[in-house]
């Protein structure tokens, strides 16, 4: 199983800070297509875009309309805390829903289950994950046959990882999906997230997890 996983390409139709997201988002793609057409599943993992607005949706759209990638490649993409969860939807109606409107979904791929979870709250960066998506991530889990590989996706660090001014704005409700990891950790293989802009990789509650720098503007 190949896995290639972006997050926090910040797509924008200007330059931020002096760095250009989309030459460097641009960059990232050709590297996968040269290197791993082969991969069986491609996700980015949050802040698509840099202020949620309309114009950078449609910039990010395009971008990927151009590089006509194969089906295999097509991106899995979730919420982080610069998209707009609203705008967001109208930008990609074909994206699945919870029953409460939230950008998450799963997909099935021969003995693996791919579960994109939603992290965002409006008018913070901090992550919050709510007892409507709680439920939701614990229904869809026990809903998984055990013979299943479950790998779950989302934008903030569940668990701490640098210092307290950043982690401070990882995710909040770290206990009770701490909970959800341990209840789940025969089933789930791996948790992938963004957010931080670092590198890392470990295992939290018996389960690996890794995180890759942006591409935008990489520490």
């Amino acid at each position: 199983m190949k896995i290639i996983h972006l997050s926090d390409p910040h797509i924008y139709t200007d330059k931020i800070h002096g760095i250009d997201p989309v030459d460097r988002f641009k960059k990232a793609l050709n590297h996968i297509i040269k290197n791993h057409i082969d991969a069986d599943l491609f996700t980015i993992t949050g802040d698509i875009t840099d202020l949620g607005d309309r114009d950078s949706y449609q910039l990010y759209l395009k971008i990927i309309n151009d590089f006509n990638l194969p089906k295999n490649l097509e991106p899995k993409i979730i919420i982080g805390n610069h998209d707009d969860r609203e705008e967001f939807k109208k930008n990609f109606s074909s994206i699945k829903l919870d029953e409460k409107g939230f950008v998450q979904y799963f997909e099935d791929l021969d003995d693996s289950r791919f579960i994109f979870i939603d992290t965002n709250l409006i008018n913070t960066h901090a992550g919050h994950y709510c007892e409507n998506r709680q439920e939701w991530l614990n229904k869809t889990l026990n809903q998984t046959s055990e013979d299943k590989k479950v790998y779950i996706f989302m934008h903030h660090n569940p668990l701490s990882l640098v210092k307290d001014e950043s982690d401070g704005i990882g995710l909040q409700q770290k206990n009770e999906f701490k909970e959800i990891l341990v209840h789940n950790n025969k089933k789930i293989k791996h948790i992938f997230f963004g957010h931080q802009h670092i590198t890392s990789s470990g295992s939290y509650c018996g389960i690996t997890f890794s995180s890759p720098r942006s591409t935008w503007s990489p520490l």
